[in-house]
């Protein structure tokens, strides 16, 4: 069973750049409904940003495109002061390496106890003191097909980011990739799985 999808290879649309949000997602909804008529089945969504957090613009444009069709996500700090945007057919694969972490996750992920359990289980994996520089992080989440997988990147990358890199906040993750797969055994439960390399 794949857990993680190829970052998208297509040639990126230049989109409008932050902070201007608004002005930025506009951009987003020019290029996406062009992009997305012509691509059959489920896409995956690479978006580098020039300023600010990544991943915070990540969600609405995932939104945007629609969740279900997007079982891959990937945000990074661009090097020019400008923001693009790639999608294409999402392409699995099969990790040829185990993941850093993997943790089956019992609960709603609004409760505290849900971060809790994947803060602990990301302790355990470390084994050491939290990483002093940036980092590159991919996250997978098996899910049921009727969950809505956008819900748990934030609380599964707080409760990571915090024990790997010092502070529960996403400011030195400068590479990130989501990835879902749909397992319908797990009901409303969710395996996080988890590779990370300093970057």
């Amino acid at each position: 069973m794949p857990y993680r999808f190829h970052r998208p290879a297509t040639e990126p649309a230049v989109l409008s750049a932050p902070p201007e949000r608004e002005a930025f997602l506009t951009a987003v909804d020019e290029d996406a409904e062009r992009v997305m008529t012509r691509i059959a089945g489920d896409v995956a969504v690479e978006l580098a940003v020039g300023v600010g957090r990544p991943v915070s613009y990540l969600l609405p444009v995932v939104s945007r495109l629609g969740q279900r069709r997007v079982p891959a996500a990937f945000a990074r700090r661009a090097v020019a002061h400008r923001s693009t945007l790639a999608v294409a057919r999402a392409e699995p694969v099969v990790p040829d390496d185990r993941p850093d972490l993997e943790v089956y996750v019992v609960g709603a992920a609004e409760q505290a106890w849900w971060k809790e359990q994947v803060r602990d289980a990301t302790e355990r994996a470390l084994a050491g003191p939290p990483h002093p520089g940036t980092a590159a992080l991919d996250v997978s989440f098996a899910v049921s097909s009727l969950r809505n997988w956008t819900n748990l990147w934030k609380p599964a990358l707080d409760a990571i980011a915090g024990p790997l890199l010092g502070a529960p906040d996403d400011d030195r993750i400068t590479r990130l990739g989501l990835h879902r797969t749909i397992d319908d055994a797990v009901g409303y439960d969710v395996v996080v799985r988890a590779w990370w390399t300093p970057d």
